[in-house]
C-alpha cells in the first residue's frame, strides 16, 4: 500500500487538520507536532529513521506510509489522576495527563483528539462522580488515597469498548461509577482493578468485572480475510487499529512472497502477528513474556478456528535456542522500545533463519539491532508506518535476508 493510498483510506482526508489545535497543544505533550501538516509530519519521521540508520551500509530506499486515519485513532489511553494541592474550593482532584517532564502534575483534560469524542465528557463525569463519593485521589509521595488511573480502550472497527478503573484497595462505591460512565460514554464492559504497589502504573494486582464480559474484542479487515481478537484490559495491541491493518497487511505479503513454512512471532502480544499471518504460511509459533497477552493469544486463535498457531507465555530469549532448533523458515521480531535482549541477538547469530521481519517502534534500538546482527544478515527492503500521527513516534519495518555462506 502506497502513502497515498494508506492516506485515502479513511473518510476523511488525513491532511485536513481541525479549524484549530487542540487547546491542550503546547502543555500536554502528547501531540508536540500537532501544528505541522500531515505530508510534512511523515517528511519529518522519515527523516528520523534515515538519520538513526544513517551509519548502516548498503540500506535500500523507502518510502513512508501514512495512517489511514489521523484523528480519534488511538484504541487506548490511560488517564492518571492526581489531588489538587493547594485544596481549591470546588475541586476535588485532577484527572488528565502528565504533561511531558511534569511527572508529578496532572493536566485536567477538557478534550484530547486521539480517542473517541466521548473520551472527554467520560473524564468530566467520572471527575464528578469522585467528587459527588468524595473518592480521594491517589498521592504517591505519601502513598494514600484511592483513584489512580482511568483506562480506556476501544475497538474501531465494532461497537465494543472498556473502561477499567484502577484504584489502591478497590474501596469505592460501584453502582455508582458504572453509572456515571454509562451516562456519558457506550462502554460494553466496565472493571475495577486493584494496584497497591508504590509504582505508578496502570498494571493491576487484581480485577474485578462490574459490567459486561471483561474484554472487547477487535476486528482487522484485510484485503484476503479478516481476524478478529480478543483484548483483555493489560494486554498488548497495536493502538491505531486502522494503522496495524496496514503494517500487517505489509507482513502479509511479505511473509506470501516468501513462502515460509514455519514462522515465529517473537514478542507477539495478544497475537496481532502471529494471527494475521497465520493464512499464509504453514505453521505459526509466537512467543510473549506477559502471561495474559499470551492467554488473549490462544484464546484468538480458537476464535479464529487457526489450529496452525501456537502461543509460549516465557521471556523469548529464554525459549528461542530452542525454537530456532526447529529451523524456522522466517522470524518476526516486535520488540519493545529498548529493542531485542542481547541474549536473543546472540542466538539469532548463532543459528540464523533464512529471513527476519523487523518491526521496530524506536528506530535508535533499531539501527543498534541492525549493526549487531550484519554479520549474519543484510536488510533487503525498508519501509517506515506511520502509527502515531502528531506525535514523534514512528514505526519501521525491516526485511533482513540471511547473507550467503561466502559472506559469513
Amino acid at each position: 500500500m502506497s502513502s497515498k493510498t494508506a492516506m485515502s483510506a479513511t473518510s476523511s482526508s488525513p491532511t485536513e487538520a481541525p479549524a484549530a489545535l487542540c487547546r491542550h497543544f503546547g502543555v500536554c505533550g502528547g501531540c508536540s507536532i500537532q501544528d505541522r501538516p500531515y505530508a510534512d509530519q511523515l517528511a519529518y519521521k522519515k527523516k528520523l529513521i534515515e538519520r538513526a540508520l544513517a551509519g548502516l551500509p548498503d540500506l535500500p530506499g523507502f518510502e513512508m506510509r501514512g495512517s489511514p486515519g489521523i484523528w480519534n485513532y488511538r484504541n487506548k489511553m490511560e488517564f492518571s489522576f492526581g489531588d489538587v494541592h493547594p485544596p481549591r474550593p470546588g475541586q476535588w482532584l485532577h484527572l488528565g495527563m502528565k504533561p511531558k517532564g511534569r511527572w508529578h502534575t496532572i493536566l485536567d483534560l477538557e478534550e484530547c483528539r486521539l480517542p473517541s469524542p466521548e473520551a472527554a465528557p467520560l473524564l468530566a463525569a467520572v471527575r464528578a462522580w469522585a467528587e459527588r463519593e468524595k473518592v480521594p485521589p491517589y498521592n504517591s509521595h505519601k502513598n494514600e488515597g484511592e483513584l489512580r488511573h482511568l483506562v480506556l480502550r476501544e475497538a474501531k472497527n465494532r461497537d465494543e469498548r472498556l473502561v477499567l478503573l484502577v484504584t489502591a484497595s478497590g474501596s469505592v462505591p460501584r453502582e455508582s461509577f458504572v453509572a456515571a460512565v454509562e451516562s456519558v460514554y457506550p462502554a460494553t464492559t466496565i472493571l475495577l482493578g486493584r494496584n497497591a504497589k508504590v509504582s505508578d502504573t496502570a498494571v493491576c494486582e487484581s480485577m474485578e468485572i462490574l459490567k459486561g464480559p471483561g474484554f472487547i474484542t477487535e476486528t482487522l479487515k484485510f484485503s484476503d480475510g479478516q481476524v478478529d481478537y480478543r483484548i483483555s484490559p493489560q494486554s498488548f495491541f497495536q493502538t491505531n487499529t486502522l494503522g496495524a491493518q496496514a503494517l500487517y497487511e505489509l507482513l502479509r505479503g511479505w511473509t506470501r512472497e516468501l513462502g515460509a513454512g514455519l514462522l515465529l512471532d517473537l514478542y507477539c502480544g495478544g497475537g496481532g502477528i502471529a494471527l494475521s499471518l497465520a493464512g499464509a504460511c504453514r505453521r505459526v509459533i509466537g512467543v510473549e513474556s506477559n502471561r495474559d497477552a499470551a492467554s488473549d493469544a490462544k484464546a484468538n486463535a480458537a476464535l479464529n478456528s487457526l489450529s496452525n498457531c501456537e502461543f509460549y507465555g516465557a521471556a523469548v530469549e529464554f525459549l528461542l535456542p530452542a525454537l530456532l532448533d526447529m529451523d524456522p523458515d522466517a522470524a518476526v521480531v516486535d520488540p519493545p522500545r529498548a529493542g531485542l535482549h542481547p541474549n536473543a541477538v546472540a542466538a539469532l547469530l548463532a543459528h540464523s533463519p533464512r529471513t527476519l521481519f523487523y518491526v521496530s517502534c524506536n528506530p535508535e534500538s533499531l539501527a543498534r539491532d541492525l549493526k549487531a546482527l550484519s554479520p549474519r544478515y543484510l536488510v533487503s527492503r525498508l519501509a517506515g508506518v506511520d502509527l502515531f500521527p502528531h506525535t514523534e513516534h514512528v514505526e519501521t519495518v525491516a526485511w533482513l535476508s540471511r547473507r550467503a555462506a561466502d559472506e559469513v
